[in-house]
């Protein structure tokens, strides 16, 4: 029977499809991270936002003359930009601290530490990057995963600016990070 945008009919979609998804209703959670990141890890973690930006899948024109530009082949699956994260940061600064040694696990070129400076030194991909992995819940309003996506060799590729005023008042402080992986699965549950 077709959708005939009624209340009714509307009502009986979602009822069949289990209600609607919540935007914000979703949980976080990290593995397999670098040894220097283990300290200030938790469990689970409060994202403001979470925001996968678009996957999209390359194609080359085949040329075969004719009108317009002929037959598109597939040829990879890309994902754009990677993804962006925003944490509230408790009274601990612990997300804080969290998100800077994990690039620092990766990076740490050349900052000053007393009278000497540390090398710059990059480290291997399989002992940052190789065995990270990032799990997003979609949670139905009960709290129960109804879909998890799994993304595989994550990193922090960026740490955004983070805004200090004394001009917001009540205004909670948060940190916002981008993200890339080499890629993602997801499973209904």
């Amino acid at each position: 029977m077709p959708l005939d945008n009624t209340i009714n009919s509307l009502k009986n979609y979602f009822n069949l499809h289990q209600g609607i998804q919540r935007a914000n209703r979703f949980s976080i959670s990290f593995s397999g991270l670098p040894e220097q990141v283990n300290r200030y890890q938790d469990v689970e973690y409060v994202a403001d936002e979470f925001l996968l930006n678009q996957r999209a899948i390359d194609h080359v024109a085949d040329n075969l003359t004719g009108y317009g530009v002929g037959r598109l082949i597939p040829r990879r699956q890309r994902f754009s930009n990677g993804m962006a994260l925003s944490f509230p940061v408790g009274g601990d600064n612990k997300i804080l601290l969290f998100m800077n040694d994990w690039m620092n696990s990766i990076y740490s070129g050349g900052f000053s530490i007393g009278p000497t400076t540390t090398k710059f030194t990059l480290q291997y991909y399989d002992n940052v990057v190789s065995s990270a992995r990032m799990t997003v819940n979609l949670l139905d309003l009960n709290g129960t995963t109804k879909t998890r996506f799994i993304f595989s060799e994550i990193f922090p590729t960026e740490i955004l600016p983070i805004k200090l005023s004394s001009l917001d008042r009540d205004k909670y402080m948060s940190v916002n990070a981008v993200f890339n992986y080499r890629e993602f699965r997801y499973e209904r549950t």
